[in-house]
């Protein structure tokens, strides 16, 4: 364990406060009397530059450091943050996350406690004051986690230690969720922040169960998809939140919560606090088309109402292939042997007639990049034959990929609400063995509307 003696301060606290504020016996009900703790300004230090601190001493190491900070007889250092989480429906268990600002956060991080009903000490917004001598930080099952030391690891705060390391501010609370537009652009340092994503829904698959899978032993994680981009969040829900049993919001709309990484560290989820996080009150956008091509059998190329044609005649097509157990459409020129490869995917008729607001939303990944082959385009007249057609492209974002291995899945959408009646949508893969050999994937097609 490396040792990081945080901030050594030359000016000493002002006056030391061991409750900031009178304790309530209505463990119900919040404290609200409140004397705020007198801290010397400069003893003080934020989230931010205390996980710029971890992340320092673990540059270059594969097993993770825990940054411990200045021992007990080293001047005090405080943590400020915010309060975003709350236990008093038990999807929250002996921790506590705060953020750096009520509205607009940057970092936050979570105070693992061995203490129960920590709603009644410290509600939802109070800024809190954590004193981080004899503590200690490491990142633990994708979560930045503040806790004791104890020899190399870190443990809960103990009951007795909470009370006398972590004191109540007192300033009015106006904690406002930070909205983020998409579960795309969820990234690491939004891990333990309070945030709302607009226009959400849970999958046709989740409709009609409970919040928890009552064959889980901790958590369920239950599918949500974005109205806007088909992007998708899990809802992580503990087998012992008060509300497991009850049905999942059947509608759209906005919900707030807080995001954190399952337990295996592989994906991000959200957490929220209690059922009235859900705003659900809007239509569905059940898609008018959708297709993610898991009922197709392996190097399929011929998909019932799928139009897949090589134009230059050549043998080289969209394929179905799958990786991990997910299937999709695979096309390249590399070892085609064709020189223009030209290969055309074209979906069956979508009407539009009956809709408005209608988007295209698709999922595309590249490998070995060496340029850009692959376009998106619709057509209102297409009959079977695409060089007879009239193609619209559209401005839809397309995966880029590293030049030697494969990249990311990327969401690409469209609007096409301009259009009416039938419409084809059409990828197209344009290279050649001697030019673009770029390999493309293509999964999730749909088309949603109001």
């Amino acid at each position: 364990m490396k040792k990081i003696v945080f901030g050594l301060l030359s000016l000493t606290l002002l006056a030391y406060v061991f409750n900031s504020c009178v304790r309530d016996t209505d463990y119900e009900t919040p404290q609200i009397t409140c004397n705020e703790p007198e801290i010397d300004p400069a003893s003080m230090t934020d989230i931010g530059a205390v996980l710029a601190n971890w992340h320092t001493i673990n540059q270059s190491s594969y097993d993770r450091n825990v940054l411990e900070f200045a021992g007990v007889d080293d001047d005090p250092v405080y943590l400020t943050g915010y309060v975003v989480s709350n236990d008093k429906t038990g999807n929250f268990y002996h921790e506590l996350f705060i953020q750096d600002d009520l509205t607009d956060p940057q970092h936050a991080v979570k105070l693992a406690i061995d203490q129960r009903s920590l709603f009644t000490r410290y509600d939802l917004g109070r800024k809190l004051y954590v004193k981080l001598n004899g503590m200690g930080l490491n990142k633990v099952h994708g979560e930045y986690v503040i806790g004791e030391l104890n020899g190399s690891d870190i443990i809960p705060i103990r009951a007795h230690i909470a009370d006398e390391n972590i004191l109540r501010g007192c300033e009015p609370a106006d904690l406002q969720a930070k909205l983020v537009a998409s579960p795309n652009d969820i990234t690491d340092d939004m891990i333990g922040m309070y945030v709302q994503f607009d226009n959400m829904q849970f999958d046709l698959s989740e409709v009609g169960k409970t919040f928890v899978d009552p064959a889980d032993s901790y958590d369920t994680h239950r599918l949500m998809k974005s109205c806007a981009d088909n992007s998708e969040l899990h809802l992580e829900t503990s087998t012992f939140a008060s509300f497991k049993d009850m049905l999942l919001p059947e509608k759209a709309g906005n919900v707030k919560g807080i995001i954190s990484r399952n337990y295996s560290d592989d994906f991000y989820v959200l957490r929220v606090n209690n059922p009235a996080d859900f705003d659900f009150n809007n239509n569905r956008c059940d898609p008018l088309f959708s297709e993610d091509f898991e009922s197709y059998n392996l190097n399929e190329t011929n998909l019932p109402g799928w139009t897949n044609v090589n134009v230059n005649g050549g043998s080289t097509l969209f394929k179905v292939k799958s990786y991990q157990g997910n299937k999709f459409m695979k096309c390249s020129a590399y070892n085609s042997g064709e020189d223009p490869l030209e290969v055309w995917l074209v979906s069956p008729p979508v009407n539009l007639d009956n809709t408005n607001n209608e988007i295209l939303s698709f999922k595309t990944l590249a490998a070995y990049d060496n340029g850009t082959a692959l376009s998106v385009y619709i057509s209102t007249d297409f009959s079977g034959d695409v060089s007879s057609a009239t193609w619209t492209p559209l401005n839809a974002t397309i995966a880029s990929g590293p030049s030697s291995g494969y990249g990311n899945w990327v969401t690409g959408s469209a609007d096409i609400s301009n259009f009416n009646g039938d419409i084809y949508i059409a990828f197209k893969y344009l290279g050649g063995v001697s030019g673009i050999t770029t390999t493309y994937e293509i999964d999730d097609v749909r088309i949603t509307a109001n």
